[in-house]
């Protein structure tokens, strides 16, 4: 997500409210629009995965950040002056607290590099496929940072959910590849942001966080941009804003997407950037995940399910 897989899409989660009903329109209407906005959302991020693959074999890292949290800010301080006027832009930029939303948004940078270099590296169905745990290492996370309670099942998953990871990985093994530990490094760095994001939604709303998730990283990379800057030709400013657009798109698919439905009802539809990911991989780069990668992620994407099931029985 792009940055992620998800990016990238679990970032909004906290800042939406329970779900809205058009005129005239019920429950299942809604909760079926925002699973599909849902799914139109992974196929965004899906597509800018495969734009950032391919300018990132030109241009350098944190050029390809720049552009993306350039054109994010843009996005966010875009929505709030159409809500609200100029003074949108004011409410969304005042936090109750600013060191952890700094903190946080620069973590961001960190994981956001780790993305990006997988996808330079390797196969975009392979990332995504290892990536899938990180839901289930917030879980182990919320059970050992924030003291949360997580019984035997979740547990058991999350076990489940790291076998998986393993027989992807295969450690010690022929087919090891030590690439394979980019993005599970970035799965976890994923997975602390998360974290990171919850402990900042009990001050901040939602629109706060994702001002910060913008502004703070661009300010961030600025200062990198100058030394690593490669002047791009008129195909390549096309893809670099293109791989912009769709992550930025995806982020505001998803946002509409939690304004029509739970997160309960679209997170597990959020795994369908795994098929994205490889239909995408295989189009422009005639890339397909082998046997072991495939039965890996459906042990992985089995396990994260069945962790969101018993959250949302949970929380019932």
């Amino acid at each position: 997500m792009s940055g992620s897989l998800s990016n990238e899409e679990k970032k909004t989660v906290s800042s939406l409210n329970s779900p809205t009903l058009n005129s005239g329109g019920s429950i299942g209407d809604t909760t079926r629009q925002g699973i599909l906005l849902a799914i139109i959302a992974m196929a965004a991020f899906s597509s800018g995965d495969a734009v950032v693959k391919h300018v990132a074999q030109t241009y350098p890292l944190p050029q390809l950040l720049w552009i993306r949290y350039l054109i994010l800010s843009v996005l966010v301080v875009g929505m709030a002056i159409y809500r609200e006027g100029p003074g949108g832009v004011i409410r969304i930029s005042r936090s109750n607290n600013l060191p952890l939303q700094i903190f946080r948004s620069i973590f961001l940078v960190g994981e956001a590099f780790l993305f990006t270099l997988s996808f330079k590296l390797l196969p975009i169905a392979d990332v995504h496929a290892i990536v899938a745990v990180a839901p289930i290492f917030v879980t182990a996370l919320s059970a050992l940072w924030l003291k949360e309670k997580v019984g035997l099942r979740r547990w058991s998953a999350v076990l489940v959910g790291f076998a998986g990871v393993m027989i992807i990985l295969r450690p010690g093994f022929e087919g090891f590849n030590q690439l394979l530990l980019l993005p599970l490094a970035a799965a976890t760095a994923f997975a602390f942001y998360q974290i990171l994001l919850r402990i900042s939604s009990r001050y901040d709303d939602g629109q706060v966080s994702q001002f910060y998730t913008g502004i703070v990283p661009l300010i961030a990379v600025t200062f990198l941009v100058p030394f690593f800057w490669i002047q791009p030709d008129f195909y390549g400013w096309i893809a670099l804003i293109a791989g912009g657009i769709f992550i930025s798109l995806g982020h505001l698919f998803l946002i509409f997407a939690f304004q029509y439905a739970t997160p309960s009802a679209v997170q597990p539809f959020n795994y369908t950037l795994l098929v994205w990911a490889t239909l995408f991989g295989w189009l422009f780069y005639k890339e397909l995940p082998d046997s072991w990668t495939i039965f890996g992620a459906l042990i992985v994407v089995s396990s994260g399910l069945y962790t969101l099931y018993r959250e949302r029985k949970r929380a019932r």
